[in-house]
């Protein structure tokens, strides 16, 4: 059985002192973190354009089995309505040529669409995953509440995945919602994550989880329950899951994660927990 377990970043302050030793460089932050989690999202493709010598340098840092998930550029998945079709293939074509040297540490990039690609700009979507190049599976990330419908639409995102052998990016943001915003991190939280129905629907191989954990901790555990069934019952059937696991400031995301996998190897002792994460953190961490 094989379940990958990463975070939203490989960099964070609080993490200082547990996850990096105090005397760490800044640039050798990813080499320490892939000591603990074997994959993780790269947002940083999302804003910017990275170049040749950085993702080589990223490449070098970590092991063999350690596995990034990219994500496509906004400037393909955020003007769609203002940009030819075939400009945003050829965009898409060279983001593809920028990792290509990369294949081997690959993970499943996530295409994340905003809210506004409603099933209008289908048939681009569907331009784009045609046209993915890469060895690696391609995710696909929607918020237009249509593609949640259970109806015509959400069906026709799925069979088109499964067509393609690509998979569904789940957003489980319900934590988040299922209280007041009480803090400044969990204000900042619902006003940034989406709020989407949480359709755990595997189209292929990599299903792909984010999980937006609440800043009180217990309050995850339902979540954490439901979660760990699914991923044992996709594992059982031969899939390797991938999952983000967030929280509303990230700092305590790493224990959430740990909290997920032994609640999966609590239901299988077929499944062998591998995050191994240093002594408790400082109870800040807790707070």
């Amino acid at each position: 059985m094989k379940l990958r377990f990463g975070m939203a970043q490989w960099q964070h302050p609080a993490w200082v002192a547990w996850l990096y030793s105090h005397q760490g460089a800044s640039n050798r932050r990813l080499q320490e973190y892939a000591n603990y989690f074997d994959t993780v999202e790269v947002g940083s493709s999302f804003y910017a354009d990275l170049t040749e010598d950085q993702l080589q340098s990223w490449f070098d840092l970590v092991p063999d089995d350690f596995r990034f998930s990219f994500k496509v550029p906004q400037a393909i998945t955020h003007r769609l309505g203002a940009t030819k079709e075939a400009d945003v293939v050829a965009d898409l074509a060279r983001f593809c040529n920028l990792l290509r040297p990369l294949e081997a540490k690959l993970g499943p990039v996530m295409m994340q669409f905003p809210e506004d690609v409603s099933p209008l700009y289908f048939s681009k979507m569907e331009s784009l995953c045609k046209a993915w190049s890469l060895s690696t599976p391609l995710s696909l990330e929607v918020r237009h509440q249509s593609f949640f419908n259970k109806g015509q639409e959400e069906s026709a995102l799925l069979s088109m995945l499964a067509g393609f052998n690509h998979n569904r990016v789940i957003m489980d943001s319900r934590p988040v919602f299922s209280t007041e915003a009480y803090c400044e991190s969990l204000l900042d939280a619902q006003k940034k994550k989406p709020r989407v129905p949480c359709h755990p629907v595997a189209t292929s191989v990599n299903p792909v989880v984010r999980f937006i954990g609440h800043p009180d901790l217990a309050l995850n555990d339902v979540y954490l329950d439901q979660w760990a069934k699914k991923l044992l019952d996709w594992m059982v059937t031969g899939l390797e899951p991938y999952v983000f696991v967030h929280s509303s400031d990230n700092v305590a995301a790493p224990m959430l994660a740990v909290a997920l996998e032994q609640k999966v190897a609590a239901l299988s002792s077929q499944y062998q927990p591998r995050l191994n994460l240093p002594n408790k953190p400082e109870q800040s961490l807790l707070l």
